[in-house]
């Protein structure tokens, strides 16, 4: 072989090496975070903001509670939550047609407070989502592909943390595997639609009556657990029940639509820093409870009380990647203003 075409075949050869197309290459994920630091951005003492953590990449996405009215989930079922961030509460009624509902039939959910999320609405579990497991139990009933199903629902859009606005009245039925939203102000005698399709990639689709269809959520598995506001529930005999439903702040949800689960460890069973991937295979992950976390990693507050962090205690999670954290919760408040609160984690076990 003559050396000008040896040249020409090892030139042509190394122009193939470098032309592959960047598309095949394999993405690379980088390792999880080992450990961190997070101050939660809550948007101060009026908490405004939902917080999604990342523990993998330390990051979190910040969203405005009022940014959103409905949640159309991304499930094989057509389910359709409310935004309990806000104190929203949701009523059925019996008609199928929009034009059929008014004030007229608000007016006894007004003056009763049957509508309002407060300790004195004995009723307000029967008008919320199921807080633990919203789309196991939602105040919304699972939209049917049968349109006379699906009822006109009044919503008040609540006010806790966010701006008070008008009621609602909505209907959502299927169509051509879609959900369609119909929504107006009480009055109207016309009505807005909005068609939603599901979206894999998340566990819902987010909704505004304002701006339509809105970001909130990231991707299903890029988050491990939110801090927010909304609705708790504590055992109260007198509530319909036995259980009484109202507005809590610092709660903490765990994904469990987007795989994560968790599990509260005592400190007088196993400490924080002593805990390793050798106390793992003792644990129950919870997967289908967000509440796990809830309210417990903090005690105390009312009228004539500060709350406080419990400082005996931490949780470990693990989330869509079987990344296995630990997670303590450190401090309430920055400078003595709440709605800012911190935690550290550390990697326990990689995926």
């Amino acid at each position: 072989m003559k050396i000008n075409q040896l040249l020409i075949i090892l030139i042509a050869f190394s122009l193939g090496l470098f032309s592959c197309d960047n598309s095949e290459s394999p993405i690379m994920e980088p390792d999880p975070a080992s450990d961190g630091f997070i101050e939660i951005n809550g948007g101060g003492a009026t908490f405004p903001n939902m917080a999604f953590i990342n523990l993998r990449t330390g990051e979190q996405t910040t969203v405005q509670r009022q940014r959103w009215d409905l949640a159309f989930s991304s499930g094989s079922d057509f389910r359709v939550l409310i935004n309990g961030t806000t104190g929203a509460m949701a009523y059925e009624t019996s008609a199928t047609d929009l034009n059929q509902v008014g004030e007229a039939q608000a007016a006894d959910l007004r003056s009763s407070g049957g509508l309002d999320m407060t300790f004195n609405n004995m009723e307000a579990i029967l008008r919320v989502d199921n807080p633990a497991n919203p789309l196991n139990q939602p105040i919304i009933s699972p939209v049917s592909a049968v349109q006379a199903d699906n009822k006109v629902y009044i919503l008040n859009r609540g006010s806790m943390g966010a701006d008070e606005r008008p009621w609602k009245k909505i209907r959502i039925v299927q169509q051509n595997g879609r959900y369609l939203l119909q929504h107006a102000d009480l009055n109207a005698t016309t009505f807005n639609t909005l068609e939603i399709q599901k979206d894999s990639d998340f566990n819902f689709v987010y909704v505004s009556f304002e701006q339509g269809k809105v970001d909130v959520e990231p991707k299903k598995s890029d988050w491990d657990f939110v801090w927010n506001a909304g609705t708790s529930t504590t055992p109260f005999p007198q509530a319909v029940n036995g259980t009484l439903a109202y507005f809590f702040q610092d709660l903490v949800f765990h994904n469990i639509y987007g795989g994560v689960t968790a599990v509260q460890v005592l400190e007088a069973e196993i400490s924080y820093d002593n805990f390793n991937e050798s106390h793992l295979s003792g644990l129950t992950l919870v997967a289908d409870n967000r509440l796990t976390i809830g309210s417990n990693w903090r005690g105390g507050g009312g009228p004539n009380m500060a709350p406080t962090i419990r400082n005996d205690r931490f949780y470990v999670m693990k989330d869509a990647r079987g990344n296995f954290y630990k997670v303590r919760f450190l401090s309430l408040t920055r400078d003595g203003e709440r709605g800012r609160p911190s935690f550290e984690y550390a990697l326990v076990k990689a995926g």
